[in-house]
């Protein structure tokens, strides 16, 4: 298997990795005719989202998708070459649409690159910081720094988070569950 490609948002002046969804989906290709196909195996959804948070709102920026057939228009945005293929075959640029999402989503930065494993989404708690951002209809309700609880869960979980040599069947399945999941 192999890690996954994540959402990126941007905000206060850094851009975040996506790392964790509490609540619904946030932006659904299908449900702008997009049909989306897997890029690679560094992107099995087949689609990755530049999200901004401005104006206490939440916004889709941005998307590289891989399409069944020609690549339509998005919300009046004509697609473009991706500049890193990677798999997908269009992107669109400049999109500004607000995603209404209720909810959390944990934003996070500077990877520990002694955690990295080769399979899903990275969970939160292998950044150095971590932000959990609560949202209501797309709009900023609060915000808060999680890195100091994600670095006590990383003191605990670190080096016990994968299924060993003698793991049931069940348990690797349960782990690549998880893996490729980024609820929280």
């Amino acid at each position: 298997m192999t890690a996954q490609i994540g959402d990126d948002v941007a905000y206060a002046g850094a851009d975040w990795c996506l790392a964790g969804v509490n609540g619904g989906e946030l932006f659904d290709p299908a449900s702008y005719g997009l049909r989306v196909r897997p890029a690679s195996t560094a992107c099995w959804r087949g689609f990755v989202c530049r999200y901004g948070l401005r104006d206490n709102a939440l916004y889709l920026e941005g998307l590289d998708v891989a399409l069944e057939g020609e690549a339509p228009p998005l919300l009046d945005k004509m697609p473009q070459k991706p500049k890193e293929p990677l798999g997908f075959t269009a992107a669109y640029e400049g999109i500004g649409l607000h995603v209404p999402f209720s909810g959390g989503l944990l934003l996070a930065r500077d990877f520990l690159l002694e955690l990295y494993v080769h399979m899903g989404f990275h969970p939160a708690w292998k950044y150095a910081h971590v932000l959990e951002v609560e949202l209501e209809a797309g709009r900023i309700s609060r915000v808060t720094d999680c890195s100091k609880a994600m670095a006590d869960i990383r003191s605990r979980v670190a080096g016990t988070d994968e299924p060993g040599p003698g793991s049931s069947h069940e348990e690797i399945e349960a782990w690549v569950e998880r893996a490729f999941s980024r609820k929280y």
